[in-house]
C-alpha cells in the first residue's frame, strides 16, 4: 500500500486489515494455493487475467472466501518433497 509514495495508482483498490503480525508463510510458492483456491470460489477461473478479476470481485465473496482461509490458530500440516 506504500508503493509510489502511497499513491498506487489503479494497483489496489481497498485493503483488508489484520491484527496482529505477519505470519511467516516460507517460500511464496506456498501460497498459490491460496491463491487458486480464492480464484475458484469467487468464480475468477476462466478469466484471462485472473488478478484482474479479483480487483473487480465483490467483497462479500471475497470475505467469505478470507474467511475460511487458515489463521494463526489453525493447525497445519505441511508437506515436504524430499525430492
Amino acid at each position: 500500500m506504500l508503493y509510489n509514495g502511497g499513491n498506487p495508482g489503479s494497483l489496489f483498490r481497498g485493503a483488508f486489515m489484520q491484527s496482529g503480525f505477519p505470519m511467516p508463510v516460507g517460500p511464496l510458492e506456498q501460497g498459490q494455493v491460496y491463491y487458486d483456491y480464492t480464484v475458484e470460489q469467487v468464480n475468477c477461473s476462466s478469466a484471462a487475467d485472473t488478478l484482474d478479476c479479483l480487483r473487480s470481485a465483490p467483497y462479500e465473496a471475497l470475505q467469505a472466501v478470507f474467511n475460511q482461509m487458515p489463521s494463526a490458530f489453525t493447525y497445519q500440516v505441511c508437506v515436504i518433497s524430499l525430492s
